[in-house]
């Protein structure tokens, strides 16, 4: 058989030569893999947009593996919530292999999410934010989005600190609390 004329071949050809020239810049973080659910591969996603914002018909997202984005190929999407969703993807048939997946950060195309969650306008303004050291800082006020990089613009003694949304540095956000956890470095305050 001629693998170049058969159009399924050329169909997924074309769709990996689409994602290869994609840059870090044109993916958005969905959230992160928080749990596998039953033993045929799906995982949980606890999501930082509102579900109805993304487009459910998504055919593949990134994930961020050694600090590196590696695309999944969807098989299914499944709403739990407007902060939870299902996951099955190809090649991820059974519970061990998504196990692997868990705690992962998740990305999504920017195409791929409406307008009105792209605008910055979203679910992070009004989390009450809590440093390991320092206790509380304050409230979050949204996010901004420069090419590369999101930061979390958090008020804190009548200022606003702008605070880089990374592994490391955001330890965890809880979304029914509206709570993130953070462990800025020494002195990071006072600058």
């Amino acid at each position: 058989m001629n693998l170049q004329k058969n159009p399924k071949i050329r169909k997924k050809r074309s769709q990996n030569n689409k994602i290869a020239h994609m840059t870090r810049d044109d993916y958005r973080l969905l959230g992160s893999i928080v749990k596998t659910r039953g033993v045929s591969g799906e995982v949980i996603v606890r999501s930082r947009i509102a579900a109805e914002g993304i487009n459910e018909k998504q055919k593949h997202v990134m994930i961020k593996i050694d600090g590196l984005l590696v695309p999944f190929f969807i098989v299914s999407w499944q709403n739990l919530s407007n902060k939870e969703i299902i996951l099955k993807f190809r090649d991820i048939e059974t519970k061990e292999k998504a196990e692997k997946l868990k705690d992962n950060e998740i990305y999504l195309p920017r195409t791929e999410i409406s307008t009105s969650i792209k605008s910055g306008t979203d679910d992070l303004s009004g989390y009450q934010v809590i440093d390991v050291r320092d206790g509380v800082i304050g409230n979050s006020t949204g996010i901004i989005e420069i090419p590369g990089n999101e930061l979390l613009k958090v008020e804190y003694r009548k200022r606003e600190i702008l605070l880089p949304i990374q592994e490391g540095l955001i330890l965890e956000i809880n979304f029914k609390k509206k709570l993130i956890r953070v462990d800025l470095p020494k002195g990071f305050l006072e600058i």
